[in-house]
Order: structure tokens, then sequence, then C-alpha cells
């Protein structure tokens, strides 16, 4: 508590901190919501400096992105809203201390997160956030924007990092995976094809949010999207890796945590629901390129999050927080599942797809 404070003193707040409460616990990063005496609420983030390494560069994608958000809607009277970054004493946007980069926000006042959606609404009103967000930050030119994690939704890349290391993990992690693993090696060369198409420059450079889960979004009391939040993965990227890991995190009937795998599927009404709130400000700048190959980025990035839990199991957990031995393994197997649930799907995926996003005659 008290090293808390310390932090928070060392940012530009004009009252004592009265309580601190802890806001969320990712995967990654530690959020806290700091109440002062004048009545003002501030969220307090520390960034996890063993994940990314150049945080300074994290900071100014942040503040970049922020910036041009709030000129776009101000420009276009929107009413999503965007955090405010609080400076430091030394007139920098982040602490350092020994126990990471710290960064200060204003709280967005009559606003909540949502862990997992109960309804049809909020997953629209996700879509339409997430989407919301592409179409405003394609009028920011991407070299503005640094790529702070190259290679983070590269399957290839990711496919390297799991051979690696299988190469070294035990013999038991190896057996209890088995299954697993012969399943992402038989579906390899197909997951394959969106990073190759990407690297053929087959689809437009964009500013994309890398981690689109529902909890990135804060939405008011009556299940309105309000803002996008959590910018840290922010930086060039194609639109496929902010829709397909949505659907991956909101439209899957289970949490990625859930042991309940015979429940683990694709929820397809809340697929529809997403793509009619994608579309709403994304059909006016996406391709049809991009259009035909939403529903591979469906299937690819699942495969992604599997094989990076199954990494991380293989390497005896060094890099998600896990709260028991075989807690990546869980995650792994519900990934698969889901994915093997949007295979089995994939037909009904493509029609609502190209309804929603007014494409006809695909194959």
């Amino acid at each position: 508590m008290e090293t808390l404070k310390h932090i928070c003193n060392q940012f530009q707040i004009k009252a004592p901190v009265l309580k601190m409460d802890v806001l969320a616990s990712g995967h990654i990063n530690d959020t806290y919501l700091i109440t002062c005496r004048n009545g003002l609420n501030y969220v307090l983030q520390k960034i996890n400096n063993q994940v990314f390494k150049n945080v300074k560069d994290i900071v100014l994608n942040r503040i970049s992105v922020s910036n041009h958000l709030k000129k776009e809607y101000a420009k276009t009277g929107s009413f999503y809203q965007v955090a405010s970054f609080i400076p430091s004493k030394n007139k920098t946007f982040f602490v350092e201390t020994t126990q990471g980069f710290w960064m200060m926000m204003v709280y967005i006042p009559n606003s909540k997160t949502i862990d997992c959606a109960e309804n049809k609404k909020q997953v629209f009103e996700a879509g339409k956030l997430f989407g919301n967000f592409l179409a405003s930050t394609s009028t920011l030119e991407s070299s503005e924007v640094i790529e702070t994690l190259p290679k983070f939704h590269s399957v290839p890349f990711r496919f390297s990092q799991f051979e690696q290391a299988l190469k070294q993990a035990t013999p038991e992690r190896i057996f209890k995976a088995k299954h697993l693993i012969d399943f992402v090696n038989d579906l390899q060369k197909d997951m394959f094809l969106l990073s190759e198409l990407k690297e053929k420059h087959i689809f437009p450079t964009r500013i994309t949010h890398n981690d689109t889960k529902l909890s990135n979004i804060l939405f008011d009391p009556e299940d309105n999207g309000l803002a996008v939040i959590d910018l840290d993965t922010v930086m060039p990227g194609i639109v496929h890796f902010d829709f397909g890991d949505s659907i991956r995190s909101i439209c899957s009937n289970t949490e990625e945590d859930s042991t309940e795998l015979e429940s683990t599927s694709i929820n397809l009404g809340f697929y529809e629901a997403y793509c009619k709130g994608f579309a709403t400000d994304t059909l006016k700048i996406l391709t049809p390129e991009e259009i035909k190959y939403l529903p591979l980025a469906v299937k690819t990035l699942i495969y992604i999050m599997a094989l990076r839990f199954l990494t991380d199991y293989l390497n005896n957990d060094i890099y998600y927080k896990t709260a028991y031995e075989t807690h990546n393994l869980v995650r792994a197997s519900n990934q698969i599942t889901l994915l093997k649930s949007v295979i089995e799907n994939y037909i009904d995926i493509k029609r609502i797809t190209y309804s929603n996003f007014n494409l006809e005659n695909i194959p």
C-alpha cells in the first residue's frame, strides 16, 4: 500500500490518495483504482517490462493514439471517450521503479468493464466500438505508431517458438499435451495463410489494438460502449488481428480458463451481433479482400492463442500468470476446442460474415 502511494505521489495529482483498490489483474499488467481526497479517481497501471522491453515506445504510442482519437471524436461529435494521461512530476508520462513502469490515467466516471458477455447488445456494442477504433485511427499514419511487439500475431513466429519449446520440454509435459501437440501440427499449413498474405501486402496496414477482448472496453451503466482502453499493444497491423481476437475472446460460450470443454463452442448469435456492430464504421474503410479473409482470421487468432498457451506450458509457465500447474494446458485445451467448433461451423460463419459486410459470391 505504501509503495503504491509513493508511486502515485510521483504523478501530478492534486490531492492526497485516500484508498487504492485492485481494478483488474490480467495476464500481463496490474491495474489499480486510486481514490483521492478531492473525490477524483485515477487508474494506476503497471506495465510489465519483462514482456514489454521498450516501455517508452509503448507510452509514445498510447499518447499518440489517444490524442488522435480525441481529435477525431471532437470532429465527429462522438460520445465515445478516451483516457487522459497524467504526467509525472518529471514531466514524462510514466514513472520507473524497481517493480516496473507505471502510468496514470483519469478514471472515466459512470463506466464499467465486463469480463464475459451476457447478451447480444454487449457484443454488438463491443464490435461497434472496436470497429470505430479502426475507422477512427485510419486517418493516422501507421508510420506515427511504433511496432512495439514485432511478429505478435505471426503464426510462423509463434510456431517456431512452439517448436523450440517442444525440444526443451520435459517428457511429462509432452505426454500430457500430446493430443494438443498433434492437433496444432496437423493444422499448421492452413494457419500460415493469413501471415503469408500479410507479407505479400494483400491487405492495407492499419493501426490495430491487438488485444481486443471484452474487458478492454468501458461500458456505461446501460451497456453502451464508451471507450477502448489498454493501448499497450497498439501498433501497425491488419484488421484481421483485431477482428479475430475479439471473436476468440467474446464469442466463445466459455471463458478461456474454463475446464468445461463440452460447453466450449462458438456462439453464432454473438458472432452475428459482433459482425453487425463491427461493420457499422468499418464498411466504409475495409476492402473486399480484407472482408473475404475475416472468417480465416477467426480460426487463425484462436490457433495463435492455443499455440501461445501450449508453448508456455511446455516452457514451464514462464510467461503467463498461472494459478495451478496445468493452468496453461487447460487454456490451450479450451482454445483448441473452440477452434474445432469454429471449423465445424465455418460455413455459417462465412455466411454471417459476408451478409453483414455486404460481400456476395465469395467461395
